[in-house]
């Protein structure tokens, strides 16, 4: 898992093409800057707000869509 810094964000920094897509679709629909952001898997991105509070997008290449969880999940369909 690594933290993501402010410059990391503004330059898309991510390390998966999944992970951008997940960071692209947090940008668009958040104020990412009011969130920490951690990278989990090639699917997922973490958030957490300043009450702690936190929940995971994941990628799903099935689909091609951004999905939300209250917690990480494992989930091998979305590998293939």
């Amino acid at each position: 898992m690594r933290q993501l810094t402010k410059e990391n964000i503004l330059k898309n920094q991510v390390d998966t093409v999944e992970q951008f897509k997940v960071l692209d679709y947090l940008k668009k629909q958040l104020s990412i800057g009011e969130f920490a952001v951690y990278l989990i898997d090639r699917f997922t991105i973490k958030v957490i707000d300043k009450n702690k509070e936190q929940g995971y997008f994941k990628y799903n290449n099935k689909t091609k869509t951004v999905d939300f969880y209250e917690r990480n999940i494992k989930n091998k369909e979305m590998e293939r």
